[in-house]
């Protein structure tokens, strides 16, 4: 790898971590995915900065060409990622159809309250109109 790629690919890395953590303090990003994203810009700095970590680690396993194990773990984490924030999407979506559940049966807690309400004010007012006539001669 070249001084200038690797200083690109550094570069690159140290703004992706500037970004995750920018959006991590507007409250942007949970810290449960920050993590998650600066664990892989950890990666980028660290491969950027000693590229033979890569060579050494696609030799033992039996990779022949390394930048294709380094596109394999890159698929893996991708995969882990969609299928934490799918997991996540569920439970929210969970948790807003009981929370829908919940205000519709408030809303028919309060119109069946309101319903009775009127009823007392009406039978109230009849009553003290009766009450009245009985006092008031014509």
């Amino acid at each position: 790898m070249s001084e200038y790629l690797r200083c690109f690919v550094l570069f690159c890395g140290i703004l992706f971590m500037g970004i995750v953590i920018y959006l991590l303090s507007k409250r942007k990003i949970s810290e449960r995915n920050s993590m998650l994203w600066l664990l892989g810009s950890l990666v980028i700095l660290v491969l950027s900065i000693f590229p033979k970590v890569l060579d050494v680690l696609a030799s033992k396993i039996g990779v022949s060409y390394p930048p294709t194990l380094l596109f394999l773990f890159s698929v893996f984490i991708l995969l882990f990622i969609s299928l934490t924030l799918s997991i996540q999407i569920t439970i929210l979506n969970e948790r807003i159809r009981e929370l829908t559940q919940q205000v519709a049966i408030n809303k028919i807690l309060i119109n069946k309250d309101k319903v009775t309400i009127v009823e007392q004010n009406k039978e109230d007012l009849d009553t003290e109109g009766k009450k009245v006539k009985d006092y008031v001669q014509f």
